[in-house]
């Protein structure tokens, strides 16, 4: 864990403790933590009301933002770290399944551990008083084992979110889902429709990177036939095994894996692969960043494989922010080994750090061509003429030289 992290969470305990209140690290944390995995936040459960919690923390100057008060959340500034804190309690009549009507603050740390997801989402820890384990989190750890904490087709029935979170652990933690969790998933899958698509997008983002991804997309995937009918992925039991095989040899790069879900087969052309893109990135919201991305990676997923430098730099010149992503996205589809792979996104490296690829780049601008006599009208055709004859060898990225070229592309054929 990072030391500042790991400072700024045990000053929050000590300061809660000092005024009088019980205070734990909780979840992730203490999860990640016991099995060597990075902690990227810390999470604390304290008898502390808001209100208390608040006061605590202001009367030593820290900033608190009241992020989530009326759930009993708030998020405390600790040397620069945002910490989230959370009174002790219970959640009470779930009528969307996914909301608790009601809370209860509670004055039992069992309690507030009993209400949360899976047993390994349950361990509380504190620096004198040890791990607290009241479900078998423990046990469930060594055994690589993702489990809800009571009756699984109540937990999951109270919040759907829980079922792509399984999935999502799964996939990350290289976890197996513990049998009746595992079949709670299937009968309680119609749940998912009640999910918002931004919530659906961050756990697809997440859980398709997971060590673990394959095995679960094959396992799981009439999870996600509820929420994607038209997948491309899904639409054959070929499909379904081209995909776990991409997925396999892909990196675990968030949108070359995404790209693997739209891979073209006989069922599925590339005009339906590519319409499905389209419609599942604006379904899922995703950013107009990331629509154009994955639109992209899916267009080109057969583009031919360059032959030399010439191509390469074609490649970047087409797809400027996804040269790289595309290569990995050709080592899932088995069309270059991960050493091919691992050269030429070397080799674009270097192309990108030595050789002309931009407008910016080229050794003449606008200002260049106008006092050459070039017509205004003329000059964005002019330039961008000149930097594909640069990109192709047809002509050195320098000045006279691409002055030279320009004039002789204006004269015309006699």
């Amino acid at each position: 864990m990072n030391e500042a992290l790991r400072c700024a969470g045990l000053t929050c305990l000590k300061l809660l403790n000092d005024a009088g209140y019980e205070a734990w690290w909780v979840g992730g944390c203490v999860r990640d933590g016991l099995i060597g995995r990075p902690v990227q936040d810390i999470d604390i459960t304290t008898s502390a009301l808001p209100e208390q919690t608040m006061e605590c923390f202001q009367s030593q100057g820290h900033t608190v933002i009241p992020t989530g008060i009326k759930h009993g959340t708030v998020t405390v500034m600790m040397q620069n770290f945002p910490i989230e804190i959370t009174v002790y309690r219970t959640d009470r009549d779930y009528q969307d399944h996914r909301h608790p009507h009601s809370i209860q603050f509670v004055r039992s740390l069992k309690e507030d551990c009993a209400r949360r997801d899976f047993t390994v989402n349950a361990l509380c820890w504190h620096p004198e008083l040890g791990l607290q384990d009241y479900f078998g989190g423990q046990q469930d750890l060594k055994m690589k084992s993702i489990r809800c904490i009571g009756n699984p087709c109540q937990r999951l029935d109270e919040d759907a979110l829980r079922i792509l979170r399984a999935l999502r652990f799964s996939a990350a933690l290289d976890f197996t889902i513990e049998s009746e969790t595992h079949a709670a998933l299937f009968q309680k899958k119609e749940l998912l429709r009640v999910l918002s698509a931004e919530r659906i997008a961050r756990e697809i983002e997440k859980m398709v990177i997971g060590r673990r991804w394959p095995e679960v997309f094959t396992v799981y995937h009439e999870l996600l036939a509820v929420l994607f009918p038209q997948l491309p992925a899904l639409q054959s039991p070929a499909a379904i095994q081209k995909a776990f095989g991409a997925f396999r040899l892909c990196p675990r790069i968030t949108l070359p894996r995404l790209a693997c879900f739209f891979l073209v087969s006989q069922q599925t052309p590339l005009a339906f692969c590519l319409d499905q893109a389209q419609r599942w990135s604006r379904q899922l919201k995703l950013s107009k960043h990331d629509r154009k991305s994955l639109t992209q990676l899916v267009q080109n997923q057969n583009r031919p494989l360059p032959k030399n430098r010439i191509d390469l730099r074609r490649l970047i010149y087409e797809l400027p922010d996804l040269s790289t992503e595309w290569i990995q996205l050709q080592q899932a589809l088995r069309r270059l080994s991960a050493k091919q792979a691992g050269q030429w996104i070397a080799a674009i490296e270097e192309i990108q750090s030595s050789d002309c690829l931009t407008l910016k780049q080229l050794a003449v601008n606008g200002y260049d061509l106008i006092a050459a006599g070039c017509p205004k009208t003329e000059i964005s055709v002019c330039l961008n003429q000149a930097l594909s004859a640069v990109i192709e060898d047809q002509v050195p990225n320098q000045k006279e030289a691409l002055l030279t070229y320009i004039q002789q592309q204006a004269k015309p054929e006699s």
